[in-house]
């Protein structure tokens, strides 16, 4: 994806949309850097636009997973869940130990999205996430999925 400019670009505004701060590093050719993404494939071929991303980066044996994101109009049809099994499945190709990530406690759809594929919470990060982010809740679950 690095040299796919416009699926950047388009990550980029999905970012904007679903975060209140940019979530990845979209477009960095980091050795560590890891994306996937989703297309509407209803579109012709050559134009089918982003509807969602994954991006993250390995570090001694983990994929971080630092934003996982989906346009708004596709929301709660399967396109995040898949995205995290393409993500988990890579990771596990990869040798890697374990997937982690962050989430604030007030999104209650995500967690469930996470617990339903195996993430467990490690931590309540206390005052995690600035005050003027997620409607002012602060806190974060640390989750993780072993391999």
């Amino acid at each position: 994806m690095p040299g796919d400019t416009v699926a950047v670009a388009q990550c980029i505004a999905l970012d904007a949309d679903a975060f209140p701060y940019a979530s990845a590093t979209f477009g960095v050719r980091e050795a560590a850097a890891r994306t996937w993404i989703a297309r509407d494939v209803r579109i012709p071929e050559g134009k089918c636009p982003v509807i969602g991303f994954i991006a993250g980066h390995h570090r001694r044996g983990t994929l971080h997973i630092g934003g996982l994101a989906v346009e708004s109009a596709v929301r709660r049809r399967g396109v995040g869940r898949a995205l995290l099994r393409e993500a988990v499945d890579s990771a596990r190709a990869e040798g890697m130990d374990a997937v982690a990530l962050h989430v604030s406690v007030a999104n209650r759809d995500a967690i469930q999205l996470y617990r339903r594929e195996g993430f467990c919470v490690r931590a309540r990060l206390r005052r995690f996430y600035p005050s003027s982010t997620h409607g002012g809740e602060r806190d974060a679950y640390e989750m993780e999925l072993r391999l």
